[in-house]
């Protein structure tokens, strides 16, 4: 077999001296030709797989899911045994083999209910028992107490034995309850003896007794009575509609049950009172003997489908015909197909009851006509109307619609012909306008047909006027139904075959982009997503759901160029992303923040823009004054260092480096940095860092709190440095107030007593927020921990407290799913809160939990019913416009209001808008605040804050655009600082007002900026107008170089000394004259010092001398270093040609002094003759060698199909909508099948 070390021998030449030589050994000067020769592998024949077995990937059904468990409730019942109730007498003059007996006995009734059982003894004899568990567990143990513990008795009764099914009941249940009941056991005799013996304590026993007589008595009074009647009488026994039945039984003393169709039997029975019972029983057996003698019976055919007609609804045609006829009608069953209907009756009225059969059968006409069943929904119309305008007063018309594509007619026999009529025209009618056609789609394509939020069916729906019905995704059909009128399924249907035939040309790949940075491809209003579509427009990009945060795929889908090039744009775009994405914290002290921002955030922008950085600047309300900054690393701590160099200019901040172990600084560092942010906060001002593979910890603030930091830090030090020990304590958060005390009073009683330990609470949205870590010492931690956790143990201690609530104020603690109740609960310890139940009129309100934690609820509970007590409402008006603003820029500023005033606002129903009171105001603009007065009259003026005002200011309008800066930045950045909608006209309404929208404190302060901006660009204008002053100067050309001078220095050196630009004329103008712009003074100043120059040049001595060209090169030297030199050397200056010169070998020497440039042309022509004289040795070696002809050589080239990594495999990557390739794979290939899930 062939190798590819073979191939690569055979196709690779050697290049040696000897391929290169002639036949004479004169090496040649030859390239050679290659010519190219390709060898084909196939990768699957020439590298076959190794026999491996496949890896088998067990599929994994889908997991049940897991029903909530319901935690059982545990009761506890206590039991009294009077010492005359005991039962173990036997040892009175033991007592102490009498309470071991009663133990045994407990325990082995605990073991058999799972029950716990605690026995005490009282001086006076009694027995205390107490039980808990289970509710069922404890009942059961109860009764076994009772039976083994108290003193028994038996008691005998007698009763009749037929009332024993009484006293059993249904398999024993009544005499179970009872035997549970009374606490005894009861035995049912056998035959042979009739008595019933009780046992139990002597209380239950009687009562039992009692009980089973009570039953014995009810049970003597009653009767129930059989009686066998043959089934075709029942008619008669019930009576017309059942009139027998319900006379009897109105009474209520006697029940008379008469076996339904679907039982086999013929045995009435009746039960109740025994006289009712008897007297009913003998009218049933005197209509049963006056029927037998009278009915006859006569049969008729009547077909299956006219039956119902003749039973009626219910079985009200065959009672009408028993009243009318006194003649029963017997109506095979459903699977019965005979078709004989039987009458029995008397002889004399069965013909009219005939009658009555034929008539009722022949009323109704009914016949089924095909239909196809796409046609149903168009003869029904919406909800029916359609069917309801075709027979609008046909009551007895009834119409039914099939799934084998027929509809069933039924109607009365007058008119039934006009409406079979009437139905089958518009069938016709809607098989000539309308049309039915099914189209198979791969099922891949389905989503795209339906779009996103199914926008693109519902466009073609509307376009075409058409019905389109997708198949359900589990059923996995392909077929596409679509009906409506005859030209729009036409339309759609080609619309359709064309979408597929585009599709089927289509890529769809996945790219996984992190969640957070959709938006920045999506861009402001989908500006960078347009643009992608712009260049690539046939790609669409499909981004997950806004709110699903875990799914971080985007889909391409385009043609498949395309499709690539936007899937390497976005891998770019991604990458930049993420370096990008760089984020540090700036410790800025409050203070100082306005003056870091500058005004209207100039030195803020300016940072960002140089270090093209994005800087959130915390809000006012946070605790904390750390800056975040994100963008690339290097960028991030540039701007870091700007923002702190700005900082320390502002204010007297020292900085101070403490060197710490690596221990230490492991244990400052744990618990992301707990222990330093305690040290912050105690010590304020500060801030702490301990840069990456450092051994020092940096304290930034001003002089007297670092100092105070310093200490701290080297206490903590020492301490650590000494045997320390940290430690956890586990608590509910709900218990850290309790335990930290008010104003911190708790925490710092323990931190005067124990100097050494730190207290760490967790931060509020902390992962282990039920966590408190101790530092310091041995033997303090272990105090303070023994401290804390007896402080835990009583918070957990329960009391039950009782507060009475008026019933009007208990709806308020349940409302809104008890949100209030579950706030109180939360803020205190998770307590127990129980509310009395709805419609009980009771005040009483149970607390239980924790003796702090229940005392704290109690009185906020108070404190709310006080609340409550005292409240009013009040009505705000706002506009119901600025509804929008307040819920929505607004919106924290409106949700703190509630809480900070405890006061419940309702904002006015949308439906309301239109509406007006009697005084004219809009119900719409109509707010109502409701709690105590005080606080809703504060409340009121903050939501009036939040509404927002619109001030006007006038703005010339060639401002405008320097306001709103290149790509509106500038404007942006201005209604970002402020909060505020500034509203800048546009150029055609040719307007200088500017209108600020926003809260009034905001809209002065942006209106104050702008003002000032709009100062400083006047200021500007006036200076750029002081500016615009030209002044052209004229100085021949050839000094127009050696003004701009050697890289533009000397140019650059007038415009920085003068302020001013200087514009010099293209070499093609042929122009002297020199444009100065700038101050006039200046472009006079600057104009004089051009010209002066110019006449020390002009004033200088000019020579020209011939020097060779080939050496001007060498004379310049590498970056002009050897023509400095010369200047430098003998004083002069040396000018070069031209590159269009005539003569380009005349070169000028201009000095101050004839010695000077003779000297220099005397030093140039010795160089020039030295490397002329260079030149010719070097070129008498130099052999002009004869052309030989390349030679041929044959590149050979390799190349291998069928391989893994080539993606135009049509197995591996086969192109969307073609059919699926079989895949050919070797018996021992590694290479499985794509799971496709």
């Amino acid at each position: 077999m062939s190798t590819m070390t073979d191939f690569i021998s055979d196709s690779v030449t050697a290049f040696t001296l000897d391929n290169n030589t002639d036949d004479n050994g004169n090496q040649e000067n030859t390239h050679p030709i290659f010519t190219e020769t390709k060898v084909i592998m196939d990768y699957s024949t020439d590298f076959p797989s190794l026999p491996l077995n496949a890896v088998s990937c067990p599929t994994k059904g889908p997991g049940k899911a897991l029903k909530p468990s319901v935690k059982c409730s545990t009761v506890t019942r206590r039991i009294i045994l009077t010492a005359s109730e005991r039962a173990g007498r036997t040892y009175e003059n033991d007592k102490e083999m009498e309470c071991l007996e009663e133990s045994k006995t407990c325990k082995r009734i605990a073991s058999l209910t799972n029950t716990l059982i605690e026995l005490s003894e009282a001086k006076d004899g009694s027995l205390c028992i107490m039980v808990t568990g289970k509710g069922p567990n404890v009942d059961d143990a109860h009764v076994r107490i009772v039976r083994e513990l108290q003193t028994q008795i038996t008691l005998s009764i007698k009763i009749p034995k037929e009332h024993f099914g009484a006293i059993i009941g249904a398999k024993g249940a009544s005499l179970r309850k009872l035997e549970t009941d009374y606490f005894c056991r009861i035995a049912i005799p056998k035959e042979d003896d009739g008595s019933i013996k009780i046992t139990g304590p002597r209380i239950h026993a009687t009562k039992c007794c009692d009980r089973i007589l009570d039953i014995s008595r009810e049970r003597s009074k009653t009767a129930s009575e059989d009686v066998e009647i043959p089934r075709k009488f029942y008619p008669w026994i019930r009576g017309p509609f059942n009139e027998n039945v319900e006379r009897w039984t109105s009474s209520g003393n006697v029940k008379v049950n008469i076996p339904p169709v679907n039982v086999n039997s013929e045995t009435i029975n009746v039960n109740g009172d025994r006289d009712e019972v008897m007297k009913v029983i003998g009218e049933i057996k005197k209509i049963y003997s006056e029927k037998l003698e009278k009915v006859r019976t006569l049969s008729t055919k009547v077909p299956l489908s006219q039956r119902r007609f003749i039973v009626g609804n219910r079985g009200s045609g065959i009672q009408e015909i028993l009243k009318s006829t006194d003649c029963a009608v017997e109506i095979p069953t459903d699977d019965n197909d005979s078709g004989t209907v039987i009458i029995h009756g008397d002889q004399e009225r069965i013909v009219d009851a005939l009658s009555m059969v034929y008539a009722r059968a022949a009323s109704i006409l009914c016949k089924e006509i095909p239909c196809p069943q796409w046609m149903h929904r168009y003869l029904i119309g919406s909800k029916g109307t359609h069917l309801q305008q075709l027979f609008p007063d046909k009551v007895a018309l009834k119409i039914e619609f099939n799934d084998n594509g027929t509809v069933y007619v039924e109607a009365p026999q007058q008119e039934f012909q006009a409406s079979l009529a009437t139905l089958e025209v518009e069938i016709e009618r809607i098989k000539s306008e309308m049309d039915h056609q099914v189209i198979s789609i791969p099922a891949e394509f389905h989503r795209h047909i339906v779009g996103k939020g199914g926008s693109n069916i519902t466009k073609l729906r509307d376009d075409y006027g058409v019905s389109i019905v997708m198949p359900p995704e589990e059923t996995n059909s392909l077929d596409v139904i679509i009906d409506g009128r005859k030209d729009g399924v036409k339309k759609c249907l080609e619309h359709i075959k064309e979408l597929i035939a585009k599709m089927e040309n289509e890529k769809t790949r996945d790219i996984i982009i992190e969640h957070r940075f959709h938006r920045k491809i999506i861009g402001p209003k989908g500006e960078s997503i347009n643009k992608i579509r712009q260049q690539y427009p046939s790609i669409n990009l499909y981004f997950p759901d806004a709110n699903d945060n875990d799914c971080d795929i985007i889909q391409i889908r385009g043609t498949k160029a395309e499709v690539d090039k936007v899937y390497t744009y976005l891998t770019k775009l991604n990458k930049e992303f993420i370096e990008s994405s760089y984020q540090e914290t700036a410790p800025i002290f409050k203070e100082f923040l306005k003056r870091i921002i500058g005004k209207g955030g100039v030195t803020i922008n300016k940072i960002r823009e140089e270090t093209n950085t994005q800087i959130d600047l915390p809000l006012d309300s946070s605790p904390t004054g750390k800056v975040v900054v994100t963008g690339k690393k290097e960028n991030v701590q540039k701007a870091i260092e700007m923002l702190t160099k700005i900082q320390e200019e502002l204010a007297n901040i020292v900085t101070l480096d403490v060197p710490i172990p690596p221990k230490a600084q492991r244990r400052f560092l744990f618990n992301g940095r707990r222990l330093l942010t305690d040290i912050e906060n105690e010590c304020g001002n500060v801030f702490f860092n301990i840069k990456e593979k450092s051994n020092k910890i940096v304290i930034r603030g001003p002089k007297v709190p670092v100092e105070n930091a310093e200490k701290l830090v080297q206490s903590l030090l020492k301490t650590l440095n000494e045997q320390t020990e940290e430690v956890t304590i586990e608590a509910d958060a709900s218990y850290h107030k309790f335990l930290i005390g008010k104003q911190g009073n708790n925490l710092q009683a323990l931190r005067e007593k124990y100097p050494t330990v730190r207290v760490l609470f967790p931060e509020e949205k902390a992962e282990n927020a039920n966590s408190i870590n101790l530092i310091g010492k041995n033997d303090e931690v272990a105090a303070v921990k023994k401290i804390l956790e007896a402080r835990i143990e009583e918070l957990k201690q329960t009391v039950e407290l009782h507060i009475n609530v008026p019933l009007e104020h208990q709806k308020h603690f349940l409302i809104k799913g008890s949100e209030v109740l579950k706030e109180i609960q939360s803020q205190n310890g998770n307590v127990q809160i129980f509310f009395p139940r709805i419609n009980s009129n009771s005040t009483l309100v149970t607390i239980k939990g924790s003796e702090v934690c229940a005392e704290s609820a109690k009185n906020r509970i108070l404190e709310i019913v006080d609340d409550l007590k005292a409240q009013v409402t009040i009505e705000v008006i706002v506009p119901n416009k600025y509804l929008r603003s307040i819920l929505g820029s607004y919106k924290n500023a409106y949700n703190e209001i509630p809480k900070e005033y405890n006061v419940v606002i309702k904002l006015p129903d949308r439906r309301l808008a239109e509406e007006y009171n009697h005084s004219g105001v809009c119900l719409g603009d109509i707010i109502t605040i409701t709690g105590r007065p005080e606080k809703c009259e504060k409340a009121k003026s903050a939501l009036l804050e939040l509404v927002p005002i619109t001030e006007e200011i006038v703005v010339p309008r060639e401002f405008h655009s320097a306001l709103i800066g290149r790509g509106g930045k500038d404007i942006r950045n201005l209604q970002q600082l402020y909060n505020v909608n500034v509203q800048i006209p546009n150029e055609s309404d040719n307007s200088d007002i500017i209108k600020v929208v926003g809260l009034r404190a905001k809209v002065k302060e942006c209106v104050a900026d702008i003002e000032s901006r709009v100062d400083e660009l006047k200021k500007i204008a006036t200076d750029n107008l002081l500016k615009s002053f030209k002044l052209t100067v004229s100085i021949p050309s050839e000094y127009h170089q050696k003004l701009i001078g050697r890289k533009g220095v000397v140019v650059a050196g007038l415009r920085s000394k003068y302020d001013v630009q200087i514009t010099f004329p293209k070499d093609e103008d042929k122009c002297d004259d020199i444009i100065i712009q700038g101050y006039e003074k200046n472009c006079n100043e600057c104009k004089e010092d051009m010209l002066d120059q110019v006449a020390q040049w002009e004033a200088m001595i000019t020579m020209t001398v011939k020097l060779d060209p080939r050496y001007h090169p060498r004379m310049i030297g590498t970056g002009g270093r050897n023509l400095r030199k010369l200047n430098e050397d003998f004083g002069v200056d040396i000018r070069l040609p031209p590159k269009n010169a005539e003569d380009p070998s005349l070169v000028v020497i201009a000095g101050h002094t004839e010695d000077d440039i003779l000297n220099c042309i005397e030093q140039l022509k010795i160089e020039e003759e030295d490397y002329i004289d260079l030149l010719i040795e070097r070129g008498q070696y130099t052999i002009e060698r004869e052309s030989t002809p390349a030679q041929i050589q044959v590149k050979r080239s390799v190349e291998i199909t069928n391989a893994p990594w080539q993606v135009n495999s049509h197995e591996q990557f086969p192109s969307i909508g073609s059919g699926v390739p079989t895949v050919t794979l070797p018996v021992n290939s590694v290479w499985g099948s794509r799971l496709h899930r």
